[in-house]
């Protein structure tokens, strides 16, 4: 991790240092707070941190970082003091900082399904470079950037930063604090709709990522999405593409159904580059692409950059794959939807051999045209020939039609599944994180063991 004494700490934020400290990292949590670290009262809607410093400062840090007159703390003993303007801020400025002491390239990428696949799939594809630090879970806000660039370990290479938004501006303030020199938008879609005013509006927001690029950055543009091919470019950026009459092609895609793993060609400045990707999916091989592109806006050798993308293993619960006990097949996408996710997703299972099941939970942010974006996947989950369609939730039940089954809650779906699979069913579960499609995999799990 990157570490600051407190004169560097007050230089990074522009914040007074009332008693220095040695060199510690930045953390936040009290919880994990270690010997030597700099605790920053971070303060929140529902907690404040300034009310847990003197217990830090028991804990043997270097210093504590506050926003409020430390006068005012007590029991903050000997320890390092800086007061900032706003902590919140100063992390944010100290993630700035983070980041201009690390001399390798930076990769910062969005997108509004699919990020966190496309960041894992580049982080293998530039592991010829060495060691790749990269974004831990769902990390990508305005305090998870900061917190992955101060995260930064002594031996990185390079450094692969997911920027989520879902509120205007969002996007300015995420490159601002990392100046990420190579940046990549994977897509744009039916995301966050109720906050950044539909499609235009979100392509506008995650455009700001290829806008705030400086001469010398590299921007990596897919060819395949109509919001993103023509997004304007600032002078002296250079531009890689990816998708049709791009850099690099994805030329075939060939889901293999008995291992669920996908066999793609890439085309590329050297010629056709062959994979197995162990996962399912066309869209999964596309965002590959993407990552390839990125690989090649860095010099790395494709070949094995390629290789090293076939060691890709699903991300918490995005298309990974179980078998249950009675020999059910589990696609468990619960992760996360929006509708063209939720589409791509039903495609893929569509494509698979035996009886299909989707079961689909509501997603959510939508905006006002919600219900629309839920018949619509409802309808084309039927229009695909699923052989059963579940619908989990008040949104999805609301757009129920003939031929599928709707139920108000992930407890009500797992009664109505339970004891109906049988040795061979392929099952999808797909939703958004509020819908908790993932405790219907759960439920059938118990109702297996």
């Amino acid at each position: 991790m990157m570490t600051f004494d407190g004169a560097a700490i007050a230089a990074a934020t522009g914040g007074t240092l009332h008693r220095d400290g040695p060199a510690g990292p930045i953390l936040t949590d009290t919880r994990k707070l270690v010997p030597g670290c700099w605790f920053l009262a971070i303060e929140g809607e529902r907690f404040d941190g300034h009310a847990f410093a003197a217990r830090a400062a028991e804990q043997g840090v270097a210093g504590v970082i506050v926003h409020r007159d430390p006068a005012t703390l007590g029991g903050l003993g000997s320890v390092g003091v800086v007061q900032v303007e706003h902590t919140t801020r100063a992390f944010q400025a100290l993630g700035h900082a983070a980041r201009h002491r690390f001399a390798g390239p930076v990769v910062g990428l969005s997108g509004s399904s699919g990020k966190t696949t496309t960041r894992a799939l580049i982080a293998l594809a530039l592991s010829p470079l060495g060691h790749v630090h990269q974004t831990v879970g769902n990390l990508n806000n305005h305090f998870g950037v900061p917190m992955t660039l101060l995260a930064t370990p002594s031996d990185a290479d390079a450094m692969v930063v997911e920027m989520g938004i879902s509120g205007p501006g969002e996007m300015d303030l995420l490159a601002a604090i990392g100046e990420p020199d190579v940046r990549l938008l994977v897509n744009v879609g039916p995301a966050h709709l109720e906050e950044l005013g539909g499609l235009e509006g979100v392509a506008h927001e995650k455009g700001a990522l290829f806008r705030t690029a400086r001469p010398g950055d590299v921007v990596v543009v897919n060819n395949d999405d109509r919001f993103l091919r023509d997004q304007p470019v600032p002078e002296g950026v250079r531009v890689v593409r990816w998708g049709e009459g791009g850099d690099i092609t994805l030329d075939e895609a060939t889901l293999n159904p008995d291992t669920l793993a996908t066999d793609v060609v890439f085309g590329t400045p050297e010629g056709a580059l062959r994979a197995t990707l162990p996962v399912p999916g066309r869209h999964l091989a596309h965002n590959a692409a993407g990552a390839l592109a990125v690989a090649l806006a860095l010099g790395v050798d494709l070949r094995q950059a390629v290789a090293a993308m076939e060691g890709y293993e699903p991300v918490g619960m995005r298309l990974r794959s179980e078998t249950l006990a009675e020999g059910v097949q589990a696609l468990n996408d619960a992760y996360n939807a929006n509708p063209a996710s939720m589409a791509a997703s039903l495609r893929l299972l569509a494509a698979l051999p035996g009886r299909r099941v989707a079961v689909m939970g509501d997603m959510l942010e939508l905006g006002p045209d919600e219900a629309q974006w839920h018949a619509d996947c409802v309808a084309l989950a039927v229009e695909l020939g699923l052989d059963r369609v579940v619908l989990v939730g008040p949104r999805m039940a609301a757009a129920a039609m003939e031929g599928t089954e709707a139920y108000s809650s992930p407890e009500e779906a797992v009664r109505g599944l339970a004891g109906t699979l049988q040795a061979g069913d392929r099952v999808l579960f797909k939703g958004s994180r509020g819908a908790r499609v993932e405790h219907v995999l759960e439920g059938l799990r118990e109702e297996s063991s």
